[in-house]
């Protein structure tokens, strides 16, 4: 099984990456083939007739992934602009794939805004999802670290529904 991670803000102090980053580590713990893509580190264009030479190499991984994990922050209650870029132009052949969503926002409210993903993701795509979402707040991390207890248990019950949905899946 495997599995690309996609941490798509491209802050400095990315709360999503650190989600990405703990899931990403939980993961390899279970022996998952699974790789981070860091948005930080692409050059991204948004015309769809002329793809940089990283986001060649995203759509090769992402071609490659049995399924996706997408870590995204929340901007205006919807996906911020380099998530909606790269699923733009890096998602051709992404049609059926199972895939999680790890969300950071900076309060308790805009929860809703990941379902703006599950629509494009299922209705353009097709993509199946965890049911699972892990969201957190500015309150559940501290020097750049989790700090919440739940967030951490969210995150194993994650990781351990999408191995276990994402292998029947599979077979």
């Amino acid at each position: 099984m495997k599995t690309i991670i996609i941490s798509s803000s491209t802050s400095k102090t990315s709360k999503s990456f650190i989600l990405c980053e703990e899931v990403l580590n939980k993961l390899r713990d279970k022996k998952i083939d699974c790789e981070l893509i860091d948005a930080r580190d692409l050059e991204l264009n948004t015309s769809h007739n002329s793809k940089t030479p990283s986001m060649l190499e995203t759509i090769e991984k992402i071609n490659k992934a049995d399924n996706l994990v997408i870590g995204m922050g929340v901007h205006n209650y919807s996906v911020n602009d380099s998530l909606k870029i790269i699923l733009d132009t890096c998602f051709d052949n992404v049609n059926g794939k199972f895939f999680g969503v790890l969300c950071a926002a900076g309060g308790e409210k805009s929860y809703l805004a990941t379902i703006h993903l599950t629509q494009i993701c299922m209705s353009q795509w097709k993509m199946i999802q965890l049911p699972r979402i892990v969201y957190a707040t500015g309150k559940d991390f501290s020097e750049n670290k989790i700090s919440s207890q739940i967030t951490r248990e969210w995150i194993s019950e994650f990781v351990n529904e999408f191995i276990s949905i994402g292998k029947k899946l599979m077979s």
